[in-house]
């Protein structure tokens, strides 16, 4: 599956950070949009408190990586019970979806309206043309059947989405979507996967994670 042009797209992502950031500065927005759009929707550290086990290790994942970011944690819940001979309720693991991974934790809702696969070059194999729905979901590499919401309800891992991407790749798709930035940041909120935990940002829910006593482990 073709992967974005890392460079390129990291470039244009610290580049809406730092308009965005702008904008706020010179008034672009008023203080009460600007009030709005950062304080919408409240990002809180509930998830830690859900951190359970002697053996626990964070995944952090800046990138699609073909869907593998789901399937570490179950591999690290896997060899740690085959290694150590201890259960589930032993380890705790927490897979941080930041940057250009942040989009794995949204609906097919908000991949098709707002051509989600486009921006990040992801190609639907059925189809070969770019997706119209988020088909790592139900889709994690070496472990078929299983999907994020299912991983999430049987609480082997906590997902934890970055709250900084969100705004920022919500606010890039707006425009070809027909919608403000506030209207996107909204509706890309609200299409968060049942489960999913939103961080303040991704780099600071693992600076959390490892302080929670979590190992640190690169998702790619």
């Amino acid at each position: 599956m073709s992967q974005p042009d890392v460079g390129t797209h990291r470039r244009g992502f610290l580049g809406s950070v730092a308009a965005g950031a702008g904008a706020l500065l010179v008034g672009r927005w008023s203080n009460a949009n600007a009030e709005s759009v950062l304080a919408e929707p409240p990002v809180g550290d509930e998830w830690i408190a859900k951190i359970k086990g002697k053996y626990r290790q964070v995944f952090d994942c800046p990138t699609v990586n073909e869907g593998f970011g789901a399937a570490f944690p179950l591999n690290f819940i896997a060899s740690t019970k085959e290694a150590l001979k201890v259960t589930d309720a032993d380890i705790g693991a927490v897979c941080v979806f930041r940057h250009f991974a942040m989009p794995l934790m949204v609906n097919d809702s908000i991949w098709a309206k707002y051509k989600v696969a486009e921006m990040m070059n992801v190609k639907d194999p059925k189809t070969n043309a770019f997706a119209t729905r988020n088909i790592f979901r139900d889709n994690v590499p070496l472990y078929p059947g299983e999907t994020y919401e299912k991983i999430m309800a049987s609480k082997r891992a906590i997902f934890v989405a970055c709250n900084l991407a969100l705004t920022v790749i919500s606010g890039m798709t707006a425009e070809k979507a027909g919608v403000t930035a506030e209207q996107a940041k909204k509706e890309w909120t609200d299409g968060l996967l049942p489960g999913v935990s939103l961080a303040a940002s991704g780099v600071y829910a693992v600076n959390r994670a490892q302080a929670a006593g979590c190992t640190y482990c690169y998702g790619g």
